[in-house]
């Protein structure tokens, strides 16, 4: 029975990933740590089809305010170097009580590697999460890369849903060195967490992440763009902590999202709400490649 039955959710989600991304919209949940940062200088830059990104700032590596003061100033570092803010907006999550953990030794004391200077005002339109909520019509796609309360939240209130599988970072710990009860974005929030991955998804999990080919140790970006810059403060950080390793883990899950033909889905099994989480795993061909990233 339980084979019949994931093989019936498999083709949901095929059919699911079939489905035209009729707004050509992008959301994106990011609780703006550096590798947010990262992720999102990365989706900028290769953005393709999408005409327009909503960035919804959360709480988790940084509180919800800081989220929204550190996405101003990336923002405004993005306008510098040149890249397409046509179609960004910000939508304000303040209101909202978020569970946060700063980690200063992973993402620097402002959670953005103490990059930039403080951005008075924003360089995109800005708009609060309730009139967003109200007007954002179907077929976006969802990009979460921090805890899922705003995401649970934002597809309980949105009147229209998603269209494609929700790409989400976190999850499933089952390999060493990772092994463990809950990866960051999950024990934040556990219940947000599980109540997303009923939506149609794929989970760029830390085993998911921990691959050869994305391994940035002794490596840095010899050019000047924004991109560089924030791989290789990320690097250096990583480097100070453990000198062999260092993935950036929501740059992983933007590359997923905008190159999915490096990935393949893998099913995994989840007790706790008796269905399977999609995991996405590198294709054997690009395992142990070091130009991927």
């Amino acid at each position: 029975m339980q084979d019949i039955i994931n093989t019936q959710r498999r083709d949901e989600l095929e059919q699911m990933e079939r489905v035209a991304n009729t707004q050509k919209r992008l959301v994106i949940f990011s609780d703006y740590g550096l590798d947010d940062a990262v992720a999102t200088a990365y989706i900028l830059a290769n953005r393709g089809d999408f005409a327009h990104i909503d960035i919804l700032p959360i709480g988790g590596n940084v509180t919800a305010t800081a989220a929204l003061h550190n996405i101003r100033k990336l923002l405004a570092a993005a306008v510098d170097d040149g890249l397409d803010l046509r179609g960004v907006r910000i939508v304000d999550s303040t209101d909202y009580y978020q569970e946060c953990c700063p980690l200063a030794d992973v993402h620097g004391a402002d959670g953005m590697g103490d990059l930039f200077a403080p951005c008075e005002k924003s360089p995109v339109p800005e708009c609060a999460f309730e009139p967003w909520a109200d007007e954002i019509g179907a077929g976006y796609r969802v990009l979460s890369l921090g805890p899922c309360t705003m995401v649970k939240r934002a597809l309980v209130a949105t009147k229209n849903m998603p269209g494609g599988r929700i790409v989400i970072m976190g999850g499933c710990t089952r390999e060493t060195p990772n092994f463990g009860k809950y990866e960051f974005n999950d024990g934040l929030d556990h219940s947000a967490f599980l109540w997303t991955l009923r939506r149609p998804h794929a989970a760029v999990t830390l085993d998911t992440c921990r691959m050869p080919a994305f391994n940035l140790a002794g490596t840095r970006k010899s050019g000047g763009r924004l991109f560089d810059t924030l791989v290789n403060r990320s690097v250096k950080l990583a480097e100070a902590r453990h000198g062999d390793n260092s993935y950036i883990y929501d740059y992983i899950a933007a590359v997923a999202l905008i190159r999915p033909e490096l990935f393949e889905t893998n099913e995994v099994f989840m007790p706790e709400i008796f269905r399977p989480m999609y995991e996405l795993r590198l294709r054997a061909a690009y395992r142990d490649r070091k130009d991927l990233l």
